[in-house]
């Protein structure tokens, strides 16, 4: 099903931007022989078909990954919901909570809180459409000094954004279907989980770190470029910016290393004593987590994205 529906959701992308991505991939596997060759043609055809939908500007592309990572988690929170009887008990669990602590209106500092958070998380974006406009995606070398190292730096911190938001994509989606396949209680090791044991929170940190640092490369960027003139004017109007974007980096990665950790303890309690899991703990990263003292083992297995509960 999974199949079939990539195949469906990429064939009409390819056919709205009048590419020829599936046919190619279709003309190189036979229904009797596999021909290793053209399938890796074709695969690589497919990539560079992909990328071409990609938004050609910085800032668009910057923005692309934030929208991939709201869009995409939307999604796997209301596939959760539908289909996990026992998300859905997470969420009643919460309310029954709520319920006791008063009326509706007692969360909403927390509430608020957590919208502010995710605008401090926003922030670097404000930054990289303010001052990179006219700034493409095309690589434009490293040579010619510090301008265009710089320049060539922010690209890589918008692509390395999306790709940690890919990177916690893929383990969502790893554990979704590991689960299905092994059972609930299923510690899952294969997959992207063979070399990060929480693949969710890591990619989160990842992103949200590179884009933050791509708000303080594009100032230093404009501020070179630009000329002598302006250059401390220039920092400090995009300090608040920048002010935010540290907080909002700060913020969720101290709630997904809180979760990270609070996942580890609950997971040695559980699998500890198996061969299963004391091999996997030696190959594989952690990511970033607090002092065990301080683990924080309140939310439940399998929960990532930081303040998801702020969703429920």
């Amino acid at each position: 099903a999974m199949a079939a529906s990539s195949y469906l959701i990429l064939s009409s992308i390819a056919s709205a931007a009048g590419l020829p991505m599936l046919p190619a991939i279709k003309e190189s596997i036979s229904l009797t022989s596999f021909q290793s060759a053209g399938i890796l043609t074709s695969l690589c055809t497919t990539l560079q078909n992909l990328k071409s939908l990609l938004p050609a500007s910085l800032p668009a592309f910057h923005a692309f990954a934030l929208f991939f990572y709201g869009t995409r988690l939307d999604l796997f929170l209301f596939y959760r919901e539908v289909f996990y009887a026992r998300f859905r008990a997470m969420r009643e669990r919460i309310e029954a909570r709520a319920k006791k602590q008063g009326s509706r209106w007692k969360r909403t500092p927390f509430l608020l809180s957590c919208t502010f958070l995710y605008f401090c998380m926003m922030s670097p974006l404000l930054i990289t459409s303010k001052l990179c406009g006219g700034v493409s995606m095309a690589c434009g070398g490293w040579g010619g000094g510090l301008v265009p190292i710089l320049e060539q730096s922010i690209r890589v911190s918008v692509i390395v954004t999306l790709l940690g938001f890919l990177l916690g994509a893929f383990g969502d989606m790893n554990k979704t279907i590991g689960k299905a396949l092994q059972g609930e209680d299923a510690l899952i090791t294969g997959g992207i989980f063979r070399f990060f044991r929480h693949p969710n929170y890591t990619g989160e940190v990842i992103g949200w770190i590179s884009s933050c640092l791509a708000g303080f490369l594009a100032v230093a960027w404009k501020t070179l470029s630009s000329g002598t003139g302006g250059r401390v004017a220039l920092w400090k109007s995009m300090a608040p910016y920048l002010l935010l974007s540290v907080m909002g980096a700060t913020g969720i990665s101290f709630v997904l290393a809180t979760a990270t950790t609070g996942l580890e303890f609950r997971q040695k309690e559980k699998y500890g004593d198996t061969k299963e899991y004391q091999d996997w703990i030696k190959k594989s990263w952690v990511g970033i987590k607090m002092d065990p003292a301080q683990k924080d083992s309140s939310s439940d297995e399998g929960e990532s994205e930081g303040v998801k509960e702020a969703k429920s």
